[in-house]
Formats: structure tokens, sequence, C-alpha cells
């Protein structure tokens, strides 16, 4: 392809890329989007294939009401096919909760409608007393009704620390030490208070656990074709070598397909490959790049896919732990030295009961998955995998005598899909840099990089909240500071 000039070009069609790329598109802009594989959405990719339709690992929307993809889909025109596959009031029961406490040495089954609108099944779950009870549903109201000026407070300290000066059962403790490894794959000892609240107060305000028609990829496939359909440029099978900068300003990109010139360069892969790889160092201040280096990298989920000759699942999700299973930065570090635990957390995703069409008639899929090392390199992945299995054969023997085949991937597999690996122990993550204490708020990475024309989109800069849901609302930030730069540039000229 022959050089070409574009308004604005992006890197990466994540849900952060996407999101800058398909609404500046939309509101009148030349754009360029470039993804380097053959397929589109990043971490938010679906699989297609032998009749299955499935994520790489397994997700839950977060919240389901207000999500950001809502309005995107609104302002592109097509609010008729966003299309969650799961209300946040369905009356049907919805997860499946396996539980064992320290001093017990059987599991402890629930199942029930969707996820915090009732807390009797987590009683129940936790057999907690009557005095637990009241304690519990005080620390829960708290998280239901902090204030964002609150939240904005509790960017600086972890959960842990804002748990320990509160009257919290040991249950309600080892549940959350559990939903910031499930829901932000961080260690509970580190994850901003601020974060982890933020997402305990959506799920229990707005739903949680959500997917969509086709899985996340049924997103994707909408935001490209539109994307295109106003006019946008796709490049797909093509790496970015180069992010060219003269003068401290943008000039656009060098690919093996041609270099591109763009007074804008957006990027959704990542805040440390963008700016440790694709751009020369020598257009940074040695403190940035001392910023960038020392940003902490998220945990990695590493995931099994369960393809099932027969229909034996009822709910649509499936969380299984136990108080020493979830990690803090104790247990994640003796992992990560070989020593795997015997047992692990595991959060599954039953595909067919969001969608009848994600496998063939007859059949279903699940996709499954435990929190790991982000390093590609990781040494403990097999070990999990192993874990796994073995708990699957254990506690859900009727879904290991259907399965027909399975599929395995971890970080490795991630890295090469997404981020590039430019330091020790990155590429791998499942979201992107972590949710912990020093990286969260206030202190989190400005979407605007200091050289003119340049910006991250996704979950590594400018807002909050979990997985897809947080990188669609920075793709949605960016597009807006893309269109606030390039007219100050136009009234300048």
């Amino acid at each position: 392809m022959s050089d070409a000039s574009y308004d604005t070009i992006v890197i990466g069609s994540g849900p952060g890329g996407l999101s800058t790329a398909t609404l500046l598109q939309k509101r009148g802009l030349n754009c360029l989007l470039i993804e380097k594989n053959n397929i589109l959405g990043g971490k938010m990719i679906s699989i297609e294939k032998d009749g299955y339709a499935y994520d790489l690992f397994p997700h839950g929307q977060v919240p389901m009401r207000g999500s950001a993809f809502e309005p995107i889909f609104a302002e592109l025109g097509v609010a008729d096919e966003f299309q969650p596959a799961l209300e946040p009031d369905d009356p049907r029961d919805i997860i499946t909760l396996l539980y064992r406490r320290a001093d017990r040495t059987e599991y402890r089954r629930v199942t029930q409608g969707q996820a915090m609108a009732d807390p009797e099944p987590f009683f129940k779950l936790w057999d907690l007393a009557d005095d637990e009870k009241e304690a519990a549903i005080n620390v829960m109201t708290e998280m239901a009704t902090i204030t964002d000026e609150q939240l904005d407070k509790l960017d600086g300290i972890s959960m842990h620390e804002w748990l320990a000066e509160r009257d919290v059962p040991s249950a309600v403790y080892n549940y959350l030490g559990f939903h910031a490894n499930a829901s932000l794959a961080e260690p509970l000892d580190l994850v901003a208070a601020s974060e982890q609240i933020l997402i305990m107060r959506q799920m229990m305000t707005g739903g949680g656990g959500g997917q969509y028609k086709g899985g996340f990829g049924g997103l994707t496939k909408v935001m490209a074709r539109e994307f295109e359909k106003n006019g946008g440029t796709l490049i797909t099978n093509s790496k970015v070598d180069k992010i060219n900068i003269v003068d401290g300003t943008v000039t656009g990109i060098a690919t093996p397909k041609g270099t591109f010139t763009a007074p804008v360069v957006v990027s959704s892969a990542g805040i440390q490959p963008t700016i440790l790889k694709l751009c020369d160092e020598e257009h940074f201040d040695r403190a940035y790049l001392n910023y960038i280096k020392g940003l902490v990298p998220g945990w990695a989920f590493t995931s099994i896919r369960y393809f099932l000759k027969e229909p034996v699942m009822d709910t649509a999700m499936y969380v299984m732990y136990a108080d020493t299973s979830w990690l803090n930065t104790t247990r994640f570090a003796q992992m990560k030295n070989g020593e795997v635990p015997e047992e692990v957390i595991l959060f599954m995703v039953n595909h067919n009961f969001y969608d009848e069409n994600a496998a063939p008639p007859g059949k279903q899929v699940l996709v499954s998955g435990t929190v790991c090392s982000s390093n590609p390199e990781a040494k403990e992945i097999e070990a999990l995998w192993q874990r796994m299995d073995a708990q699957m054969q254990t506690h859900f023997p009727e879904i290991w005598e259907a399965c027909e085949r399975r599929e395995y991937n971890g970080p490795k597999e991630i890295s090469d899909l997404t981020r590039d690996s430019v330091i020790e122990g990155q590429g791998g993550e499942c979201v992107g840099l972590a949710q912990i204490v020093g990286q969260c708020g206030s202190m989190k990475p400005d979407s605007n990089a200091p050289i003119n024309g340049l910006y991250i989109a996704g979950s590594d800069a400018g807002a909050r909240g979990m997985g897809t849901h947080q990188s669609a609302l920075s793709g949605t930030g960016v597009a807006r500071m893309v269109q606030q730069y390039l007219r100050g540039r136009s009234k300048m000229r």
C-alpha cells in the first residue's frame, strides 16, 4: 500500500483503540486503524471455530447497566445492535458458587440469581452467624452507597487497609480477596480501594457478570463495520514498526505496508510497548521514561476451554474459591517461585447460557480461568492447568465426563496476540497496568502523552473500573481529547 495521510492513526483494535477510531470516524475525521492480527478485538476477541463461539478467557461485563459501550452504539446509530445477553433483573438462577472455609474439608455450594442482588445466598454460602450477617450488611452497604468524592480519597489506600479499619467477617474478607483476583487480577493487599469498591458498587447497583450476544467479539464486529461504513481505513496483519516523531510532535507511523502520516497517533498497544518500543526514547525526558518503566503490570489469566458433547451446565457462571486459594502478594510470590497451591480459584463462563448459538446443537462450551503471572515465560502455567483440570474432575464431574476436548492458553499466547513484551514480566496481562495503589484514579497514567499528538487509549490510561468497560471509557475520552487537539491546531494555522 502506498503512503497515505490521515487525520488520526489508531494502533490496535482492542476496546480502547476501536472505540476511539469508530467515534472519530463517525464525527467526520479521516482515520486509519491498524491491527497486527488478522482478527480484530485485542483481548475482546471472540473465537469462532468448528461451530463454537467463545471468548479467549472468562469475561464478565461490569456494570451491566450503564456500560461504556452503550452510548458508543447509540452515537453510531446502531443502538438496536447493542444486545446484552443478560439483564440485571433476570429472574433465572445465574451463578453457581462453591466456597470452602479454612476450617472445613468440603466445599459448600449455592446457586442464585444475579450476583449481589440478594445477600441471603451469600450468607448461606459463608455460614454466617447473625452478628456476622449484620457486619457483612454494613460493609456491603457502605461500598454500595459510597460517593464519587469519597472514592477519590481512596486512591492511595489498599483494599486490605480499608477493610482493616472495619468490622469485617472473615468470610467476607476472603470473598473480597477472591474478588480482587477474579475481577481485577490483583492482590487484595495492593489493589487500590477506590478501584475495587467502585467495581463492587457497580455490581451491586448496576449488575455484574454481563455478556453479549456473540460474545464480546459481537461488539467488535459492529464497531468495526461502522468504522469502515463511515469511511475509515482498516489495515490488518501489519505490525507498527515505529511512531514517527519530529521536533516533539507526532508525524505518523512506519509499517511493513508503508509509511502513513497524521498529526495524531493513538496507541492501544499498551503504554509500555508504545513508549519504550514504538517511540524512540530520545524524545522523552529521563523522569518520564523511568516512570513508564516503573509501572507495574497487572496479573494474567490462564484459561482452559472445555468443549462438551452434551449440555450439562445450567447457570451462566461458575465460581470456586477457598479461604486459602485466592492469592495475596505473599501467596503470589510463592507460586511464581514454584510453590503452586493445591487449590486455585476458578472463574468459569458458560457461553451457551448467553447465546444459544455459542455451540453446535446439543453441545456446550465452557471457558474457565485462574490468575497467574503476566510474564510470557511464566513457569507455573502447566501446573495451574493441572490444578484446574483436577478441580474440574473432582467438583464438576458432570462437566469433565462430557468433555470431548480442551484448549489451553496462558500469558504467552495473550502477549503474542496483544501486547509485545518490552520489560521483564510484562506482556500477558489480563487487562493492562495493575489497578493498585499508586496507579489508579488521580495517579493513573495520563492518556495525553508528553509528545504533541500522541495519545494512549485502553485500560492503561485515563479511566477506571473493570476490564473492557474501563478500556471503552478511555477510548471515549481519548476521542474527545483528539478532537480538541485538532481544533486547536486548526486555529493556530
